[in-house]
């Protein structure tokens, strides 16, 4: 089956806050991710996987490996260590490097331009995404990585999970507001990152000859908890707020009717100003990639305590819980569901008909370096070959999925485990607290990728 996918784009992802380190280096400026408050015992972005020194053996490891694209993301201060304002030419130098030594390799880039790391100026003079200002930064800052690197670059992603820098106050920067401004403010972030992609969508169409460009979703399959129409109702809503909310406004322009309602009856509507529909409904995406590791189920709201979840799944219309069904380990606490990544790519497609293409999807472990230099992931092997199966049935039946990315080719800094929570198929030699050698190791999923790539191309 997999060998008649010649042109499906066999990838692997990463992003720049997570691998690359060198945060103060190059002229490079601070973001919200360099300035979060980090666990005691946790890892930093001060070297993260030290990408930033290592590029040269870390491209040769990828070339290896097979794939034909990268996933990738351009740090916005490495680039505008303001988030506006004047350039920072090393930063250009050092994307064009990575995008030429990947060419030279025949590996397709896929480029993220905003990936969780946000300008700390951009916080501290117009409040980030709560001022209407960071939308123009974002547009220029846009803007000039399609006019430098549209003529190489053909795949682009617009912002990377909308839904987490909304809530996460790591990576928004939002830090002092109480509960409930906190909440409404969670809105207003999000509508005007929509406002910005549109901005990013037209300057790709301008600037960008025959250039793909749309937003990366944290999709969330939810199913309902029971048969109940309380629990089916209450799955459908999660699912329309924490997803379909955001990708209608990349897609369609507009908030769901019934959500509209919704935020307005909570006063929680974002504000919004009389030429913004223009805009909204300017430009559209021209695909969707989408970042899936587990499904959730939603059962109906009975007040219960949730302050242990995360604050996207807080909510008085519905009380989201683990899929009873999944396989719980150490750090997938949510489950496995590969058939549930089918399931997200039928409600994409029927709801937007647009290509699609998955940037993340992986096995998070507390991977062990035996003495041999060998690392032994077959639960990694099996969760991918497993998701793998359910991404070619889904083409069998004729849409449109153009690749699939797994998160991460290398082991890289998490938001909020360092470096205990790994993903990669390259095994990264550090630990939170002591950098070791930062010496690469091949996993046992690298090599079953490998062999797995090079059995589609025969």
């Amino acid at each position: 089956m997999i060998n008649e996918r010649k042109d499906f784009l066999f990838g692997a992802s990463s992003s720049a806050f997570q691998i690359e380190g060198a945060n103060k280096e190059a002229g490079k400026g601070l973001s919200t991710v360099d300035t979060r408050v980090v666990k005691e015992g946790i890892a930093d972005t001060s070297v993260a996987s030290d990408f930033y020194h290592r590029w040269e053996e870390d491209l040769a490891l990828l070339k290896e490996l097979g794939v034909k694209s990268f996933r990738f993301s351009i740090s916005w201060p490495r680039i505008y260590p303001e988030g506006e304002g004047k350039l920072n030419q090393e930063g250009l130098d050092f994307y064009e490097k990575i995008i030429d030594r990947l060419l030279e390799y025949g590996i397709e880039p896929l480029v993220t331009v905003y990936h969780f790391d946000l300008p700390q100026n951009l916080v501290d003079k117009y409040n980030g995404w709560l001022g209407r200002e960071t939308i123009y930064a974002y547009e220029n800052y846009a803007k000039t990585l399609f006019e430098y690197f549209g003529e190489k670059v053909k795949y682009w992603i617009s912002i990377n999970e909308p839904l987490m820098v909304m809530y996460s106050k790591d990576f928004n920067g939002i830090r002092k507001l109480n509960d409930a401004a906190y909440q409404k403010a969670n809105y207003q972030m999000m509508y005007h990152m929509a406002l910005a992609e549109k901005l990013a969508f037209k300057w790709c169409h301008h600037l960008v000859p025959g250039g793909k460009i749309g937003p990366a979703s944290a999709f969330q399959n939810i199913y309902p908890a029971s048969a109940s129409a309380k629990d089916v109702e209450a799955a459908m809503t999660a699912e329309e707020l924490l997803s379909f909310t955001l990708l209608d406004l990349s897609v369609r322009g507009s908030i769901p009717n019934r959500i509209q309602k919704m935020l307005k009856d909570q006063d929680m509507y974002p504000e919004t100003e009389e030429e913004d529909a223009g805009l909204l409904h300017s430009e559209s995406a021209d695909w969707i990639c989408f970042n899936y590791y587990a499904s959730l189920c939603a059962e109906e709201y009975r007040g219960k305590d949730d302050s242990s979840m995360p604050p996207f799944f807080r909510s008085k219309f519905y009380r989201i819980v683990s899929n009873p069904m999944g396989n719980q380990s150490e750090w997938m606490i949510f489950g496995t569901d590969s058939v549930g990544l089918r399931l997200s790519i039928y409600k994409l497609w029927q709801r937007y008909n647009l290509p699609l293409m998955i940037t993340e999807n992986g096995y998070a472990n507390s991977d062990e370096l035996e003495e041999t230099g060998e690392i032994h992931d077959q639960d990694r092997i099996t969760y991918l070959q497993e998701h793998l199966e359910q991404c070619f049935q889904a083409i069998d039946e004729g849409i449109p999925l153009l690749g699939y990315s797994p998160w991460s080719f290398l082991d890289s800094l998490s938001g909020r485990e360092g470096f205990a929570k790994r993903y990669g198929f390259v095994y990264v030699n550090r630990t939170d607290q002591d950098l070791k050698d930062l010496k690469r190791y091949k996993k046992d999923s690298f090599y079953w990728y490998q062999q797995l790539i090079q059995e589609s191309e025969r």
